[in-house]
């Protein structure tokens, strides 16, 4: 009987041990998931980044006639719910809540360079070049706008909120 005991405690070690590390390869995995990373601001795969406006893009917008820059106001939210979290001599970051069907006006410049970066999953469609481009980003994605690129006109396709840091100096 003593025989039996062991061996079923070895098999009971092993059971924990195999449920054990079941467990730790799903945390792994979803560790693993969450710092996924993606080059497509199309897809959901990961998180996306943009390091910002291409040289020939912002030579593009600086041929542009457009002079008037985004309202302080409305900085990053053109007028969507928005909160001030900080505004120093440095840095103002805003919180903006987009709202499904929201249009936020384009033809602006930007006054300063800005982070955006998306606490939910944002997608919207660019509108204001002629031809509808939709981005989906995950939550986490970070996108950079240089000082005077230009701001695209956007369409709002599902509810989402993101951080505007603004870069005064």
């Amino acid at each position: 009987m003593k025989k039996f005991g062991k061996m079923g405690s070895y098999a009971a070690v092993a059971l924990a041990g195999a449920i054990g590390g079941a467990c730790v390869t799903a945390v792994a995995a979803d560790v693993m998931d969450k710092l996924a990373t993606t080059t497509s601001n199309k897809d959901l795969k990961g998180i996306y980044s943009s390091g910002g406006e291409s040289p020939e893009a912002l030579a593009k917008a600086k041929a542009l006639p457009i002079t008037q820059y985004e309202d302080d106001a409305h900085v990053g939210g053109g007028g969507a719910d928005q909160k001030v979290l900080i505004d120093n001599d440095v840095v103002r970051v805003n919180l903006v809540s987009f709202k499904k069907g929201f249009m936020r006006a384009g033809g602006l410049r930007r006054k300063n360079n800005q982070l955006l970066v998306y606490l939910d999953q944002g997608q919207f469609t660019l509108t204001g070049n002629g031809k509808p481009n939709t981005q989906k980003l995950m939550p986490g994605s970070s996108v950079f706008h240089y000082r005077d690129s230009i701001v695209s006109e956007s369409h709002i396709d599902e509810d989402y909120r993101v951080l505007f840091v603004e870069m005064k100096k």
